[in-house]
């Protein structure tokens, strides 16, 4: 995925698995003098910039599409490419270094550059944070105070029965909710909401906070909550002060697996979000594959881009991770 991002559409239809070339080899492009319509984007400002413009297309990357297009001052060129017209063909190295040095790097950034604002995924990834670190902070806060009071409250009975329900929660899975949840959200108004999108997700973590949360504070010893009921300690006050500096291991286990499933969720936001402002990263990922073609070198871009914050976060809590998982299945 790394090196496809490099390469252009049509190196990676032809020849999956070689090594990105063309883009990265572009002194000797040949380029076509064409004329504007409405789906060339200008690199300028032409409300500002009166100057008069040769708009330029690659005949090799994305030819036709308007994609690899390049803005030349005409008065920065030399005579010979000023006098070029309409369907005129010129290479890169013809061209002043400058510009040379323009082109080859806005080439070689040619997957990012295009992923990152034709797909818009700057506003997404915004989203996929927002999405992620509020969720999980809510399944956090309402699964550790869940725990707490089915472990250590002195009514287990009714602490099992309330477990037993949130349980089954897990067992639900989203295809089978999927309408009559998107119904009660509409009834609501929350559909294409960011709180909306934000409770589902909070909803659908509960369940595996409690458990784990659960499993880890019926191995703290009841002796703690009697030591501070009896100086004269809350419940709040307890499990704030003791039990959750005590349940790290757990928490940091339950926010990295929320946070990163979250994260990569697709079907949730694809169904609830029909705006740009509400769509996360997933969703502008998938936004690049349609009916009549997949741009599979901006694809491949927007995936490593999705992908390199989930790769940095494991990397640096792998340890408190499989720490968390196996906390609560040993005692003693």
């Amino acid at each position: 995925m790394g090196y496809s991002s490099w390469k252009s559409n049509e190196e990676l239809t032809r020849s999956i698995f070689a090594l990105p070339y063309e883009l990265f080899q572009n002194q000797n492009d040949e380029y076509k003098v064409t004329t504007p319509n409405l789906n060339h984007i200008r690199d300028y400002d032409y409300r500002n910039d009166t100057r008069e413009h040769i708009l330029i297309e690659s005949t090799t990357i994305a030819p036709g599409k308007g994609l690899m297009i390049h803005w030349l001052v005409k008065e920065d060129m030399p005579p010979e490419i000023q006098a070029l017209e309409v369907g005129d063909t010129l290479e890169v190295h013809q061209l002043p270094k400058d510009w040379q040095w323009q082109i080859h790097w806005k080439t070689v950034f040619f997957n990012y550059t295009s992923a990152w604002v034709r797909g818009e995924l700057g506003g997404k990834f915004l989203n996929s944070i927002l999405y992620a670190t509020l969720s999980t902070f809510l399944i956090l806060l309402f699964g550790l105070m869940i725990s707490f009071a089915v472990s250590k409250f002195p009514f287990k009975k009714l602490g099992n029965l309330v477990l037993a329900i949130i349980g089954l929660g897990y067992l639900l899975s989203i295809n089978s909710v999927i309408i009559p949840l998107f119904l009660m959200l509409t009834s609501l108004n929350l559909t294409d909401t960011h709180i909306g999108i934000i409770l589902v997700y909070t909803a659908f973590g509960l369940p595996m906070a409690v458990l784990l949360g659960s499993q880890f504070m019926n191995g703290l010893p009841d002796s703690l909550l009697e030591s501070a009921t009896i100086d004269g300690a809350t419940y709040f006050q307890t499990f704030h002060r003791i039990f959750v500096p005590m349940s790290v291991p757990v928490i940091v286990t339950i926010a990295i697996m929320t946070g990163l499933g979250i994260w990569n969720e697709f079907l949730l936001v694809l169904v609830f979000a029909s705006s740009e402002a509400t769509k996360s990263l997933p969703v502008g990922v998938y936004s690049f594959s349609s009916l009549t073609g997949t741009q599979l070198g901006w694809q491949m871009a927007a995936l490593v881009i999705a992908t390199l914050p989930v790769l940095i976060i494991y990397l640096m809590f792998n340890k408190q991770l499989a720490k968390g998982v196996v906390a609560g299945a040993v005692k003693g």
